[in-house]
């Protein structure tokens, strides 16, 4: 049973010299004085009473043998506190270490118990203090767009014309209207907006607006495959694990023989649920077009005013293909959980 402990004792009863704390002695001695021979090496089975109150001397007084427990008039009961805290949550917070966000405060808390006994020591914790750096972070949306999406990769769409097949990178609206300016359309692969929509600089084609969404679409599958894969990588460059496999030792790297030596590297997530989420709000603003008016009013060029004009017009044009490639993105997103905030979880912590 789940219930009955074990422990081996190492030497004679009598000779611990801090006994009273350690529940084994505990029922040695007490076997001892109903007469019953008890000598170093004897395995004691003991099961915890009553209120321990998280007290290793209450523990171990209050152990006895299952026999004892399990007759009718003993009148003893399990202390189910100690059990969650010492033999329960122990177990389960080395479990969880690998998965980002979780400590023993949140652990103890999906158990029942009291969390304020472990709010300070799970901050500086094995996992709580990667938890406490990660919730420092500004708020995303106060984050500059490219520092939050610097490591994003553009759309890419390939061309349709049957001469020309050249794959086009897709950032923003800005950035496709600031490259029409600036490169010449034999070297550019930036996708340009026009009246007809998405174009090819290179034989000026626009691209059909259903190919983008079957091209848009097939993007953010291949980005939901990566993320289900659960790829682990190591942030050390001289290692280059990558495995699917989490180690007992959660985040620490067995190194490139899985041996657990020769790097110090920690593995991340490959495609976490945070640069997934990224992703897809990236490819959303790119077809945005309020965040395009209002990057046309900010633009700084030569014939600035021109250029602002011309800006907002082909945004008003491409509003409705804009918006279905949004609205695509957009259906994703509304399936993720990540902008859902759950206020009674988060402020569980608070009694009435």
């Amino acid at each position: 049973m789940l219930l009955i402990l074990l422990q081996q004792l190492g030497k004679d009863p009598s000779a611990y010299p801090n006994g009273k704390t350690m529940p084994a002695v505990q029922v040695a001695l007490r076997l001892i004085a109903k007469g019953k021979p008890v000598r170093a090496k004897d395995v004691m089975s003991f099961i915890i009473t009553g209120d321990s109150s998280n007290s290793g001397e209450n523990a171990a007084a209050n152990a006895f043998p299952p026999e004892d427990v399990f007759k009718n008039d003993s009148g003893l009961k399990p202390d189910i506190d100690y059990y969650l805290h010492k033999q329960i949550l122990p177990p389960v917070e080395r479990l969880c270490a690998p998965i980002s966000l979780t400590n023993v405060s949140r652990l103890a808390e999906c158990l029942g118990l009291d969390t304020s006994k472990y709010r300070v020591s799970g901050a500086g914790g094995r996992n709580g203090g990667q938890a406490q750096e990660e919730l420092i972070q500004p708020l995303d949306s106060q984050t500059p767009d490219h520092i939050r999406f610097a490591t994003c990769t553009p759309l890419r769409f390939r061309c349709r014309n049957t001469s020309c097949q050249k794959f086009l990178t897709f950032r923003s609206f800005g950035e496709s209207m600031a490259a029409t300016t600036t490169d010449s359309p034999e070297s550019n692969t930036n996708a340009i907006v026009t009246h007809s929509g998405i174009s090819c600089p290179a034989c000026n084609t626009a691209v059909p607006n259903l190919t983008i969404v079957m091209q848009l679409e097939h993007q953010i599958r291949s980005l939901l495959s990566r993320y289900y894969e659960g790829w682990l990588v190591c942030d050390d460059p001289s290692c280059g694990n990558r495995t699917r496999q989490m180690t007992v030792y959660g985040h620490r790297c067995l190194g490139p023989r899985g041996l657990g030596s020769g790097c110090l590297g920690r593995m991340n997530w490959e495609m976490g649920e945070k640069n997934l989420w990224n992703q897809l709000v990236f490819w959303e603003r790119a077809f945005d077009v309020e965040k395009a008016k209002g990057a046309a009013l900010r633009i700084k060029s030569e014939g600035g005013s021109d250029v602002k004009d011309k800006m907002a017009v082909l945004a008003e044009v491409n509003r409705e293909r804009f918006g279905t490639c949004k609205g695509v993105v957009k259906s994703y997103l509304d399936k993720s959980g990540r902008q859902w905030v759950d206020m009674g979880s988060l402020f569980g912590f608070v009694k009435a």
